[in-house]
């Protein structure tokens, strides 16, 4: 048995971090690692709920919002919310704990993210035990068409058009786990997010360039992926993300594609992606 605890972490005056916790009972968490849930643009700790869920029997657990999501607050200023910002984000909540042994988690931009901390190795040497990238944005600029990256800016002015996105974008077609309160929900969280957090992946987020870090990254790698994913495809997981990896590492990034899911892969398929998770950790 786990309880999940909510918690906030003050990084500064404008930033405080929620997030949820778990600790299964009779682990050792010095032994075992904590998994650090990070999850896509529009997202929050909630995306991950029922991929905690099912691992946190095993592994302790770290859900968060990034600043602006959720209920993370973020500063009102529009370059705040850059990969750089977030990622350092993420390693003072895990200082913050007195974390000494943790896997990342990252979906979609949040695998932009965890690959950032992992390639600029400001965490201790022996913290940081492996990276797990569901569906991640590869490390490379993404430049898109104005007519699409309009589309973006706007897919979360409203719940209408949230919901439009989440059902046409990014989830397979007749996903079952894509009910109608689930969508509301997706949602919901997208439209919360504050102005500057949701303009800035748009603006300059999925801009950002970490391939230097990427090329630094050391520790072990899992890529997931949705077979219908037409954000993040299969395709490109492999020659951006694993090929790229393996190209400087001996095939040490792993791929695991998952059938009959889009892009929001902890939502249509948690069951599938924890147990991917699970088996890739026990592995280590």
């Amino acid at each position: 048995m786990s309880t999940s605890v909510s918690k906030i972490v003050k990084i500064n005056e404008d930033v405080n971090l929620h997030f949820s916790q778990t600790n299964p009972a009779g682990v050792d968490v010095m032994k075992v690692p904590t998994l650090i849930f990070l999850h896509f643009w529009g997202g929050s700790a909630d995306t991950w709920s029922s991929v905690v869920r099912a691992l946190s029997p095993l592994f302790p657990t770290v859900a968060l919002s990034f600043r602006g999501w959720g209920a993370s607050s973020g500063p009102a200023e529009a370059g705040a919310y850059s990969i750089s910002h977030l990622a350092s984000d993420v390693e003072a909540v895990i200082q913050s704990l007195g974390l000494t042994n943790v896997i990342l988690v990252g979906h979609s931009m949040g695998g932009k993210v965890a690959a950032a901390i992992a390639g600029r190795r400001r965490l201790p040497p022996t913290v940081l035990k492996a990276l797990i990238m569901v569906a991640p944005a590869p490390p490379g600029p993404l430049f898109l068409p104005s007519d699409m990256k309009e589309q973006q800016i706007s897919a979360y002015d409203s719940t209408s058009n949230a919901e439009a996105v989440i059902r046409t974008v990014l989830t397979a077609p007749g996903s079952p786990a894509l009910t109608d309160a689930v969508v509301r929900d997706l949602a919901g969280d997208m439209v919360r997010g504050n102005k500057f957090a949701k303009s800035a992946w748009p603006h300059y987020g999925s801009a950002e360039d970490i391939r230097p870090l990427f090329h630094l990254i050391e520790v072990p790698v899992l890529v997931v992926a949705g077979k219908s994913d037409v954000i993040e495809s299969p395709e490109k997981m492999i020659t951006e993300v694993q090929e790229d990896l393996n190209s400087r590492r001996n095939g040490q990034a792993k791929l695991v594609i998952i059938e009959e899911s889009g892009h929001l892969l902890p939502i249509e398929k948690p069951d599938e992606v924890a147990s991917a998770i699970e088996e890739f950790v026990q592995a280590l």
